[in-house]
């Protein structure tokens, strides 16, 4: 090999930081033949085995830490090179993309990406649907502009962050349910009912758990029949009697709007969730400096638009 390709030193980085060729691989949404083949021309060009396979995982041996050093001082020129072509450019064109988890994919992304797109016409927005933590992978991996999520535990360090809204926690039921003329319930009394969850690693999933917590309660006490991956699908079992659920207060006014469920107060959800656009800790180029600060400024309406009935 006479040359050395970006995305085989990002794949290097990457694996010398989770110390896995399947966990890097997976972050960076390719094959693990892929990493190895990455890996292996490195080697080859460099002539110097890079990781040595330890019983914890994969180690970078000293070649491979000489490597690591310069890997990230070389993307990170490269980076600050394009930030810098792009910023001499007068109009804003090009694409940027968002991994986002189910409520801001759905409810915030369209608003926010239309008013951004009325004021620079010529860019564009690739979404990618993803759960919270997955987001924030790709976005560390980064296979992604931005992610729009609905937690950052456990990534506060790692990114800047701007909330761009909120929503409560609120049970929903089928509209002939026990408790569908209830103002609001306890946890107590959502318990006692078969319920219908998010998968694990969802941000709204890891917000019921805080919410339990926070009141003594165990996920476990939660009569579970099934996990589903979008509120979409969670709505639709509840409007057809398969159980309860605990969703986002915005999507469970559309819902409600449609005539699907009830909606019905939980007593224990006092505080918001906050929903959030993330960053790396970073330059960006041009227009994705622009978007971040039209992020900053941005105000969610959380409002219902229905069509007039006639």
């Amino acid at each position: 090999m006479e040359t050395i390709r970006f995305d085989y030193l990002n794949t290097f980085i990457t694996v010398a930081r989770t110390h896995s060729f399947s966990v890097a691989a997976k972050e960076l949404g390719i094959s693990q033949g892929t990493v190895s083949h990455h890996i292996a021309a490195l080697e080859a060009y460099f002539d110097a085995e890079l990781f040595k396979r330890t019983a914890n995982g994969v180690e970078f041996t000293d070649a491979g830490a000489t490597l690591k050093e310069n890997a990230e001082k070389i993307l990170q020129q490269a980076q600050d090179a394009k930030v810098k072509i792009s910023s001499a450019k007068k109009n804003l064109i090009g694409t940027i993309s968002i991994a986002a988890s189910t409520i801001p994919e759905e409810h915030i992304i369209p608003s926010l990406t239309a008013g951004f797109q009325n004021r620079y016409p010529h860019v564009k927005f690739k979404i990618k649907a993803e759960d919270s933590f997955n987001s924030l992978n790709s976005l560390q991996a980064n296979n992604v502009d931005f992610a729009a999520v609905g937690t950052i535990q456990g990534f506060e360090e790692k990114f800047d962050y701007i909330q761009v809204g909120q929503e409560d926690l609120v049970l929903i039921v089928p509209c002939n349910h026990a408790l569908a003329k209830k103002e609001s319930v306890t946890l107590n009394e959502i318990i006692k009912y078969p319920f219908i969850d998010r998968e694990e690693t969802s941000g709204t999933r890891k917000e019921i758990e805080r919410l339990l917590e926070s009141n003594k309660f165990f996920l476990e006490q939660l009569k579970v029949t099934m996990a589903l991956g979008s509120t979409e699908s969670i709505v639709t079992a509840v409007s057809e009697g398969r159980g309860v659920s605990i969703i986002s207060s915005i999507a469970a006014k559309k819902a409600y709007s449609a005539r699907l469920v009830k909606i019905v107060k939980i007593k224990e959800a006092k505080t918001p969730r906050k929903l959030y656009i993330v960053r790396p800790k970073r330059s960006l180029v041009k227009i994705s400096e622009a978007f971040w600060e039209f992020c900053k400024s941005y105000k969610f309406k959380d409002e219902v638009v229905a069509c007039p009935t006639d």
